[in-house]
């Protein structure tokens, strides 16, 4: 099936990414909840909602900037593909190209 049908139809999300178990990403993510939960162990409330707002915050930001680099990357590409596919009058000819 053509990719953009499959965009389409909904049935391709590039912001759906599954960790693979014992990846270093994974192995991270853990050590870092595990970290998370012991320091809001030695909040007060009130440090804990302030705590949560950060965090808040900085999974906005980190959402914005995957959003753009997605963008740029995307765009990237196809500008690369639209070169690749485009007209090029070289110097020179190849076998199978016309002069």
């Amino acid at each position: 099936m053509y990719i953009l049908k499959e965009l389409w139809r909904g049935n391709i999300s590039p912001i759906e990414r599954y960790v693979r178990p014992g990846s270093d990403y994974k192995k991270t993510s853990v050590e870092i909840c595990k970290q998370i939960d012991c320091f809001l162990k030695t909040l007060t409330p009130e440090e804990k909602k302030q705590w949560e707002e950060i965090c808040d915050l900085r999974n906005d930001m980190t959402i914005m900037a995957e959003e753009d680099a997605f963008v740029r990357g995307f765009r990237l590409g196809a500008r690369i593909i639209m070169e690749v596919a485009g007209e090029y009058k070289g110097q020179f000819t190849g076998a199978g190209e016309s002069s």
